[in-house]
């Protein structure tokens, strides 16, 4: 077994350990959790599995080096997790671990984190959570409506983070103001993706994403006529959702780090730095504005994404007029709206889903000198995604069954590098030059066909 895996275990046996060593603990099996509980000392343990076939289609450009042939069905077990939650010595002092057993090694722990409960305007946490800054991320897999999120999260998304946190709110039946506030690692998710991604297990050494360069992020939200829950649905029991409840959020993130890539922003230093670091510096504005709305079992949920990037050079990186190469920044822009009904008397939910990504598009040329004057290049393609769900919720969250059909269609730009293929969420279409030599009257649109069957259980 990997050291991540064995260490994974070894925390859960401990955890047990320990509740059960208690001599006044109490056990108690809820119908979808274990728990111990003894003086100074709280656990619940909760699993849960889904179990998903899916079916893709795609319909991508024909001929030689055409996609048509990459369809495929296939049975996959997408997520088995572990969470333990409690506190020790007293209630203030709460921890959250969370196992994602699908996950590669180093990321089995996915959350991990320590939760001082100061008092309700001011609550101090540290560790590794999914980032507090778009309202989707935050959901808990098991109370998603499909069974993936949006397209545009997809592409927006600023997973899981480590660092230190402040959050709080004020009203009390009431949340009229709740915030998230923090300094984090901030680890970019890749040289042409310019969010965070930091979920993985690190070390104390210097590397090209360990250094002195950290992330901001904050949060705020509202819910004017009393709490909505972190869920994408509206599944309060009918004495309940006569109540109408309005929630509205924003997130603001800061990324800045060294970016390494020659086909984006070229290096022009004749020899490598001593210490590694590149000698291209980029900073990442991100913003998200989101609402959502919950009454007689119907929910609506929209959000706006808005991504900016900065690149400049640092240190003896300079370029004459006369080689001017690379490009100055990016804006990338998504929307999502998602609407649901839950039907009482017969525990069926039936949901509907819009996003839209508009990637940015770019003059250039790449680092092998490659002309790219006569076309706009791109990272990513311009994407519209059109979802329908419905799911039989036998035991509520607890055994669920779902079926959900996913059109995407994606518009092919040319790679900014010169490459086959663009960076996709459920694919790697091809760019709209196809392969090199091909002729460039191939079709400019990459079209899926998803359809996912998944039963979720959890104990």
């Amino acid at each position: 077994m990997k050291p991540t895996t064995l260490l994974a275990v070894a925390f859960a046996s401990v955890l047990l350990a320990v509740a059960l060593d208690a001599q006044t603990t109490k056990t108690e099996i809820n119908s979808n959790s274990f728990k111990w509980e003894s003086d100074g000392f709280s656990l619940r343990m909760q699993n849960y599995v889904q179990f998903r076939m899916t079916v893709q289609e795609e319909v991508g450009q024909s001929g030689p080096g055409g996609t048509n042939g990459r369809d495929f069905v296939n049975f996959n077990v997408a997520r088995a997790k572990t969470d333990f939650r409690g506190y020790i010595f007293e209630r203030a002092f709460g921890y959250r671990v969370r196992l994602n057993w699908t996950r590669p090694a180093a990321q089995i722990l996915e959350v991990a984190h320590f939760r001082w409960a100061f008092m309700q305007y001011v609550n101090v946490n540290a560790g590794q959570a999914p980032l507090a800054w778009s309202w989707e991320e935050q959901v808990d897999a098991t109370e998603l409506q499909f069974q993936e999120r949006s397209y545009v999260n997809e592409v927006f998304n600023q997973d899981y983070a480590k660092g230190v946190w402040v959050d709080g709110h004020w009203g009390d039946d009431v949340p009229w103001i709740k915030y998230w506030g923090g300094v984090y690692n901030g680890v970019l998710a890749a040289n042409d993706d310019f969010r965070n991604k930091d979920g993985a297990v690190t070390s104390d050494a210097f590397s090209d994403v360990i250094d002195q360069e950290l992330m901001l992020n904050a949060r705020v939200e509202t819910h004017p006529f009393g709490l909505v829950l972190k869920t994408l649905g509206d599944r309060r029991p009918e004495e309940e959702h006569a109540e109408l409840l309005l929630a509205f959020g924003a997130g603001f993130n800061l990324l800045f780090s060294g970016v390494n890539n020659a086909d984006l922003r070229l290096d022009s230093g004749a020899t490598a730095t001593g210490s590694g670091r590149s000698r291209v510096r980029q900073e990442t504005y991100a913003v998200t504005i989101d609402g959502h709305m919950r009454w007689y079992g119907i929910s609506v949920d929209a959000a706006f994404y808005w991504r900016h990037t900065d690149f400049h050079n640092r240190g003896i990186n300079s370029a004459p007029m006369s080689h001017r190469r690379g490009i100055g920044d990016l804006d990338d822009l998504g929307w999502s709206f998602e609407a649901s009904y839950y039907i009482h008397l017969i525990d069926l939910s039936v949901g509907a889903r819009v996003s839209a990504v508009d990637a940015d598009e770019f003059w250039g040329r790449d680092a092998a000198l490659t002309q790219t004057d006569r076309q706009q290049r791109a990272i990513r393609p311009d994407a519209m995604e059109y979802a329908f769900t419905a799911s039989y919720l036998f035991q509520g969250e607890r055994l669920k069954f779902s079926l959900d059909i996913v059109y995407v269609d994606q518009q092919l730009a040319y790679s900014y590098k010169g490459a086959q293929y663009l960076s996709g969420v459920y694919n790697a279409p091809l760019t709209r030059n196809g392969q090199v030599g091909q002729s460039r009257a191939n079709a400019d649109h990459d079209v899926l066909w998803i359809v996912r069957l998944q039963v979720q259980w959890i104990l």
